[in-house]
């Protein structure tokens, strides 16, 4: 049995990779979260990017709201 999700994170080119395991034993590059529903990659990445801009509380803070509108979307879809 293997690890349904895992990431790499290169926090110094501001870059997630995300790999989901198939059926067949091998991972795939993945966009979206498995293990965190619905997540976009691509979110992660944006928060390392803030990393440079500000600090790690604001970056934290920005994701947070991030979340919390992504989780408002998944409430009240359109």
């Amino acid at each position: 049995m293997g690890v349904p999700e895992y990431w790499v994170i290169d926090v110094r080119g501001k870059r997630v990779f995300a790999f989901r395991l198939q059926s067949d034993g091998t991972y795939k590059l993945c966009t979206e979260s498995v293990a965190l529903k619905g997540l976009p990659i691509a979110l992660l990445d944006q928060t390392l990017e803030r990393l440079d801009a500000g600090t790690n509380i604001s970056a934290a803070s920005w994701f947070s709201q991030a979340i919390a509108n992504l989780n408002q979307g998944y409430n009240n879809p359109v």
